[in-house]
């Protein structure tokens, strides 16, 4: 099986959402200074500066192939040896896979889906090789889209 997605949902924002980041950005940096915390309010001031830079960024369009050795993103080959189990998320408007890996690093994979994409095959592909079991989305990239990011 095989299709395209984009690597993530693009979001338009209003001129009120940025706003708002920037003035909690310069908050959270005045009061590390206040406290003494130079440094990190310079993390903070180029995190922030970073963001206004990604965040207008339109998403590639990732190639995602499934087949018999494993879970093809783009460029990256994720073999079955590697992965302990998979999820795959339809209730989520952005519907996608959950793989858990065994790397410590990078515990959970997460692979978007798109609407043409048949998901009881694409169920039964994956139950061949992995076993089937819940995953939620980690708690900060919750925490990110609920914040419109």
């Amino acid at each position: 099986m095989e299709w395209d997605a984009h690597e993530y949902e693009h979001k338009e924002r209003s001129t009120d959402w940025y706003w708002s980041v920037g003035i909690i950005t310069i908050a959270v940096a005045t009061v590390s200074v206040i406290f003494g915390n130079t440094i990190f309010a310079i993390l903070i001031l180029v995190s922030a500066f970073s963001l206004a830079l990604f965040i207008n960024r339109e998403p590639d369009t990732l190639h995602i192939v499934v087949d018999e050795s494993g879970v093809v993103r783009d460029r990256i080959r994720y073999l079955y040896s590697t992965l302990k189990s998979f999820w795959i998320d339809t209730e989520h408007p952005h519907k996608k896979i959950i793989l858990r890996s065994e790397k410590l690093l990078m515990p959970l994979i997460i692979i978007p889906l798109n609407d043409d994409v048949d998901f009881d095959s694409l169920h039964d592909k994956l139950s061949q090789f992995l076993k089937e079991e819940f995953h939620a989305l980690p708690f900060v990239e919750r925490m990110l889209e609920y914040f419109g990011f």
